[in-house]
């Protein structure tokens, strides 16, 4: 699962960030509403509070990959392992 962000703005932000997305669903849940959209490319979630504020909810940005480093493998090392006769 994607780690999330979310921040706090001004309930006038919705109808920005709707006019340049896809309304996916949005359902009142007492005081407040919320709409699931998809914006930029990411699914995001915006909640309209009965205060005037919105809460913002969106994937982390990965600035890259998030995969393991692995070392390759010294020349010694490998010459070592593919060896004839080297049960290691």
């Amino acid at each position: 699962m994607n780690k999330l962000i979310w921040r706090t703005g001004k309930v006038s932000e919705i109808p920005e960030l709707l006019m340049a997305a896809t309304l996916e669903k949005s359902a009142a849940v007492g005081a407040a509403t919320v709409y699931h959209f998809k914006h930029d490319g990411q699914e995001k979630l915006a909640i309209s509070l009965p205060d005037g504020q919105a809460l913002i909810i969106e994937p982390l940005p990965s600035g890259r990959p998030r995969r393991r480093r692995i070392d390759p493998l010294k020349t010694e090392q490998a010459d070592q392992i593919l060896q004839p006769g080297n049960k290691s």
